[in-house]
């Protein structure tokens, strides 16, 4: 009766196991159909042969089995998934994430593109100016352009950029001078006294341009005052090596002035002299500014002291001088003037002397004319203004 009462028992466990296996069975079969479906081969496992029967065994179902079988499929998934993505499946419209951006399947999500740059054009720093780091040096003459520049029409122009070191009766000689240890000759605004190194280094000029001679050329022979130009330019280069020089022309006088041996003719050789100096040299250069002087002479429409000295420019002159500087105009060589007989018909030549107040003339026969119209001949004759004669 004892076995009749085991049998039934053994024989329920028994189709639970064979049920359990069937189970199982489906499970792979249905797995297997779902990764063939999306092209992702797996090793299919043989289902396992159900116990004999008649074996009675009670197993325990595994937990810890069962959660590695459902990872292993869920990585299954995702693989079959990475393949059809690389295989040029579309992201469907469902997989765009709440912000707006589609979600990639590479495992780098694309960093968002950077904000374009403001238009920074407006903000960007001006160039330099060609006159940035520019220095003028010279004598009245160079005053008359830092005036032009500082409060005439020239401040509009990159010109305002330079800095204007002057003094009116400036020249080579004085730099020479200085070079050699002696006090300063140029003025700041302020009086202050600077020699032609100081000024250069005050301003830290990168460009000197300097315009000297006509203070030089009174009672020194041309030769004499080039060669003291070209030894202060030597000094200055061996001292400053990366200063670009510009070294400019004097511009001539008005017709017939002459005075104590500075004229439109002493001028232009001095010019010429200097030019060839300059030309060919490192960081050296001659701007021919009297260019414009096209008879030789300065033409009197840009004199501004017609009853002085007859050599310095107005405002009309400085500003074809700003056009040579500012590259608007070219220079071309400008002509020595040639002698012409005096507008009042006296025989002149280079004996004749006339002092800046116009009261003595002497002529090559040493007569003698004074401001009141008295006369006295070389024989010591004599006649007054009233026409009376007096002999010796």
């Amino acid at each position: 009766m004892a076995n009749k009462r085991k049998r039934p028992a053994a024989m329920r466990e028994e189709e639970r196991q064979a049920q359990r296996a069937a189970a199982r069975a489906e499970r792979r079969t249905r797995r297997a159909a779902e990764q063939a479906a999306q092209n992702v081969p797996q090793k299919t496992e043989a289902p396992k042969a159900p116990k004999k029967a008649g074996v009675p065994h009670k197993k325990k179902i595994n937990k810890f089995r069962v959660a590695v079988v459902c990872t292993a499929a869920v990585l299954v998934a995702l693989v079959a998934l990475g393949v059809a993505s690389a295989a040029g499946v579309r992201t469907p419209i469902s997989s765009i994430a709440a912000d707006g951006e589609p979600e990639f399947f590479s495992t780098v999500k694309p960093q968002a593109s950077a904000a374009p740059a403001e238009n920074t054009a407006s903000a960007a720093p001006t160039p330099s100016s060609a006159f940035d780091g520019a220095l003028f040096i010279g004598d009245s003459m160079t005053t008359c352009l830092k005036n032009y520049i500082t409060d005439g029409v020239g401040s509009t122009t990159a010109l305002s950029d330079a800095e204007f070191v002057t003094r009116s009766d400036y020249s080579w000689g004085e730099a020479q001078n200085e070079l050699n240890g002696g006090e300063g000759g140029l003025r700041l605004d302020d009086d202050t006294a600077l020699t032609v190194t100081e000024a250069i280094d005050r301003f830290s000029a990168t460009k000197l341009y300097i315009q000297l001679g006509k203070e030089d050329l009174t009672y020194n022979d041309v030769s004499d005052v080039t060669s003291t130009a070209q030894a202060v330019i030597s000094a200055l280069q061996t001292k400053y090596p990366n200063l670009e020089i510009t070294v400019q022309a004097v511009t001539p006088m008005l017709e017939w002035i002459d005075y104590q041996g500075l004229s439109s003719g002493t001028i232009a050789q001095y010019n010429e002299a200097m030019q060839t100096y300059c030309t060919g040299k490192k960081n050296l250069k001659f701007l021919n500014i009297a260019a414009f002087c096209t008879e030789g002479y300065l033409p009197a429409e840009y004199c501004a002291d017609p009853e002085g000295l007859c050599i310095h420019l107005n405002d009309e002159g400085c500003a074809i001088w700003a056009d040579y500087l500012l590259g608007n105009k070219t220079p071309e060589p400008s002509p020595t003037p040639t002698p012409t007989p005096d507008p009042n018909g006296d025989s002149t030549d280079n004996t004749d002397t006339t002092n800046t107040a116009g009261d003595t003339y002497t002529d090559d026969s040493g007569d003698y004319t004074d401001n009141t119209g008295d006369y006295t001949d070389d024989t010591g004759d004599y006649t007054d203004d009233t026409g009376d004669y007096t002999e010796e």
